[in-house]
């Protein structure tokens, strides 16, 4: 029979930040150096190679360390489906951040509820975002413009300052900055 292990996880969203409060907060829990797995990636991400490495190691009985429990997800809703897989598994999590420790009974209670109201949360988001969409098509529909750059009529003058400008040398970004005609209105501009 194997002996569970412990691991650690860290991880910070940009390769400009340093992960080493993360690490020495691991260390000083007793996770060994070869076993700390590091990520330098958004938790946006779906695939994170060091998180991915680590989930494939760890057995039943083992234990993942965190600094804190937002390390392991993109969201609320992420992290507590994470921590559900894991415990089906029988691997435990350990967060080093005080209150965030959900074993037990009453760290079951607050996990349901986090994931309940965390899904209340997604969905509230999908409507505002439905409701959003519909708006916009609604006012496109009445002919209004609804983002993007003003609409600007391309006259024969608008056509031939855009291949004025082109001629001189101008990119089409430095074209678009200088008249406020669209990128695409450029294009086509410059096409005819």
């Amino acid at each position: 029979m194997t002996t569970a292990k412990r691991f650690g996880y860290a991880r910070v969203s940009t390769t400009s930040q340093t992960n080493d409060r993360q690490l020495d907060a691991l260390v000083a829990a007793g996770v060994t150096d070869s076993d700390i797995f590091t990520d330098k990636i958004s938790g946006a991400r779906q695939s994170r190679p060091g998180l991915d490495d680590l989930l494939g190691r760890v057995r039943e009985g083992d234990t993942i360390v965190v600094a804190s429990l937002d390390r392991l997800g993109r969201s609320a809703l992420h992290v507590l489906s994470t921590l559900a897989d894991l415990e089906e598994r029988g691997i435990a999590v350990q967060s080093l951040k005080p209150g965030e420790d959900f074993t037990g009974a009453t760290g079951k209670l607050v996990r349901a509820v986090m994931t309940h109201v965390a899904e209340w949360e997604r969905a509230m988001n999908s409507e505002r975002v439905a409701e959003a969409r519909a708006a916009k098509a609604a006012r496109a529909q009445d002919g209004e413009q609804v983002a993007g750059r003003p609409r600007t009529a391309m006259t024969d003058a608008n056509v031939r300052e855009v291949r004025k400008l082109k001629a001189k040398g101008r990119t089409v970004a430095e074209i678009v900055k200088l008249t406020g005609i669209s990128r695409a209105s450029v294009y086509r501009a410059l096409a005819e």
